[in-house]
């Protein structure tokens, strides 16, 4: 699910050459409203026509084949699917996340389009960089979540798993390679098929300890096809009773509201050691608003309904975005 996002620069980029710095298309802005509350990623107001828009996604889509041309990895439709991927690679060179990963994800031939020279000429000063700040803050929090259950788990006797939903091109599951961690990627098969590749490349490449399974699952199918993530999860050799972590990093507002519900109540009943959700929780009852109470008062009287602890948390967009870490 994480693929699709539309938080990235390279889905940005067009409509800020249209608009100059306004708050058109892609994630929401820190001067603007917060994201919509009911379905499908955060969007701003306004943007380009449609007619302006279909054009822009026909140039990137012949963009990304020419980034692709002489890759050898077998990866093709990559236009909607890499985006995030090349975003996170240009935050690395840019210097706002800690992520050098995944630029060795990208086609040698073409990486150095995000590369430290380039980014700090080209990208830096672009409007289209300045909407990636939610980007960076998730990131950081997420990983300092993670670096907390690494840490109090450290001298666990078991492996230790962590789950990461919806996880796209995300590239924690190689940075944080450790012998006795096992990662479990969920997403779409299209994506998991797609980024099971480009993994298995690297760990090649590099002897990485990395050990990631492939979990493709369709998130809304928990709801439409009645379907368990924890026997799907299972089904891959997911050990109930070792310690786990859970990340979903904006995911859930792509999500159907029932397959939400669902989805976080069987994560839940995991009695996972740490989860650590960045996104949008309108569809569980956290929904924006007054002041009062407030963002932090709303998502603890939530964490606390389902039997758990709120032990991280930050908000953006008046309560539209949180950062969660509960125990």
């Amino acid at each position: 699910m994480a693929d699709t996002k539309s938080d990235d620069i390279f889905a940005n980029a067009g409509s800020a050459a249209v608009n100059g710095p306004s708050q058109t298309g892609g994630p929401p802005q820190s001067k603007g409203g917060p994201p919509q509350a009911k379905g499908g990623p955060p969007q701003a107001k306004g943007g380009p026509p449609p007619f302006i828009m279909k054009v822009l996604d026909i140039a990137f889509e012949i963009v990304f084949k020419l980034l692709y041309f002489t890759d050898d990895s077998g990866i093709r439709d990559s236009s909607k699917n890499l985006r995030v991927l090349w975003t996170r690679a240009l935050l690395n060179s840019l210097g706002n996340v800690d992520d050098p990963i995944a630029s060795e994800l990208l086609p040698r031939k073409t990486r150095f389009v995000v590369g430290k020279m380039l980014a700090n000429l080209l990208w830096k000063r672009t409007p289209a960089v300045k909407k990636l700040d939610w980007i960076v803050d998730r990131t950081k929090f997420i990983d300092s979540q993670l670096d907390e259950f690494i840490q109090e788990t450290i001298n666990c006797a078991s492996n230790r798993q962590v789950i990461l939903i919806g996880s796209g091109y995300d590239t924690r599951s190689l940075r944080y390679a450790q012998s006795n961690i096992d990662f479990y990627e969920v997403d779409i098969p299209e994506v998991i098929s797609k980024k099971s590749v480009l993994t298995r490349q690297y760990i090649d490449k590099s002897a990485s300890s990395a050990s990631v399974r492939f979990v493709p699952l369709d998130l809304n199918e928990v709801i439409t096809k009645n379907k368990s993530i924890v026997k799907v999860l299972e089904a891959e050799g997911f050990q109930n009773d070792f310690p786990t972590m859970v990340i979903s990093e904006a995911v859930l507002f792509y999500l159907i509201p029932e397959a939400v519900q669902k989805l976080i109540s069987d994560l839940f009943k995991l009695n996972a050691y740490r989860y650590c959700i960045t996104d949008n929780l309108s569809k569980v009852g956290v929904a924006p608003g007054p002041p009062v109470p407030t963002p932090r008062e709303k998502c603890e009287a939530w964490v606390k309904k389902n039997g758990k602890e709120l032990v991280a948390h930050d908000s953006i967009w008046g309560g539209a975005i949180h950062f969660v870490g509960i125990k």
